[in-house]
């Protein structure tokens, strides 16, 4: 059962999580296997974008590496400037801001972790206007390994120095629950917390 009793941080996913942002993940794919062809001269198919990153990283090519994360910095940005209004999840928005009203402790940490680039993920927070609520953030950059690994809800706890018990994360796909089991972080479909704040907002209009 979902709880926030003892948790000190919350973690949450961003895309599908707090935005749906409207990227063209095909055309995206599309470009960075091209790229990696051009560059290598091998194949290597994006069947998911951490797919090939893996290669590049394995490659210890760090210099080639940031050109990919341009790549997807450029037309993630540009999914948000484009459907400003579209994309906002206003439940999970709505946890954000009004957290206190959940039995939720005040000066619990809100974190982020995200496949997303940062400037991304910083401009969707700010879209938002969420981005003072959130005390940490992960982004795509800023680790190595990528979901389903637990690097990144690792490295949050060892910001925040605190115990994987005393973390929850919220996020949208299957991967994001096998990351939260492969860290031993208990980890919850954001569909789980929109269905209480549905409930606490029809309960406050009887």
């Amino acid at each position: 059962m979902l709880s926030f009793k003892n948790k000190k941080v919350i973690v949450f996913d961003l895309d599908g999580t707090i935005v749906n942002l409207p990227v063209n993940w095909e055309h995206i794919k599309n470009l960075m296997t091209e790229r990696f062809n051009e560059v290598y001269n091998e194949k290597c198919e994006f069947i998911h974008i951490s797919a090939c990153l893996d290669r590049i990283v394995e490659k210890n090519d760090e210099r080639e590496l940031q050109n990919f994360f341009k790549i997807l910095e450029e037309y993630e940005l540009r999914s948000i400037q484009t459907n400003k209004e579209e994309i906002q999840i206003f439940e999970t928005i709505y946890f954000i801001k009004n957290i206190e009203k959940f039995g939720v402790p005040k000066n619990i940490k809100l974190a982020i972790l995200s496949l997303n680039t940062r400037k991304a993920i910083k401009e969707a927070l700010k879209l938002t206007t969420i981005d003072d609520k959130i005390d940490y953030i992960v982004g795509r950059e800023d680790i190595r390994k990528w979901k389903p690994d637990p690097e990144g809800l690792l490295k949050i706890k060892e910001h925040f120095k605190v115990k994987k018990d005393e973390m929850i994360y919220f996020g949208d796909l299957d991967k994001d629950i096998m990351t939260g089991e492969n860290a031993k972080i208990k980890s919850y479909l954001i569909d789980d917390l929109i269905k209480i704040v549905n409930e606490k907002k029809e309960k406050t209009k009887n």
